[in-house]
């Protein structure tokens, strides 16, 4: 085999990678083009800026002074326990329409996979609040509110407060706190706060 040949193969050789390899950039760019033209981001996003709780645990009694009286069928004063959750949260609208809070709520999840469920106050509810418990005043900021419209790129942020009927040791026992927002013809928003 003469030189001239060999060095005809190995230019055809060559030819031959260097199609293939511009055909394989080829595709790769034009799948990252589409992925980049056709991908849209979330209509919303948001963050949880901070969770604050208020504990209440209360002996309940019938007498005069208050525990003096009869007991429970066991023999034990009845209790009452809540927990009063303040979330500051921030949310953003992030399409080129008007976005429409609808309803917010929020779910522990506690030990054996139970859960317990709560609905953002309401804006009478949330004045009730920081009335019957003025060491919560402090903490105050303007309520996220249902009905809320996000204008495009329109970000707010708000507090919203959740009560759940449970004692602080239940709270403390659990493994985080979902809080979902609904939009009127949207996805909802789910927000994860680890424990």
């Amino acid at each position: 085999m003469s030189t001239q040949t060999k060095m005809s193969e190995e230019t055809k050789s060559s030819n031959a990678w260097v199609s293939v390899g511009g055909a394989f950039v080829f595709v790769v760019l034009a799948i990252a083009a589409y992925v980049y033209f056709n991908t849209k981001p979330p209509v919303h996003a948001g963050e949880v800026l901070s969770v604050n709780i208020h504990p209440i645990h209360r002996e309940l009694g019938t007498g005069p002074a208050n525990g003096a009286g009869d007991k429970g069928i066991s023999g034990q004063g009845d209790t009452f326990d809540e927990v009063i959750v303040l979330v500051d949260a921030r949310i953003k609208n992030q399409t080129d329409i008007p976005l429409f809070l609808h309803d917010m709520w929020a779910v522990v999840d506690l030990p054996d996979d139970e859960q317990e469920r709560s609905l953002a106050s309401s804006q009478t509810e949330f004045g009730n609040v920081f009335i019957a418990y003025p060491s919560l005043q402090p903490l105050k900021k303007n309520p996220l509110l249902r009905d809320l419209t996000l204008q495009p790129g329109q970000q707010v942020e708000g507090m919203m407060i959740f009560s759940y009927q449970i004692s602080q040791a239940q709270w403390d026992s659990r493994s985080g706190l979902d809080i979902t927002m609904t939009f009127q013809h949207q996805k909802p928003l789910l927000l994860h706060v680890a424990k």
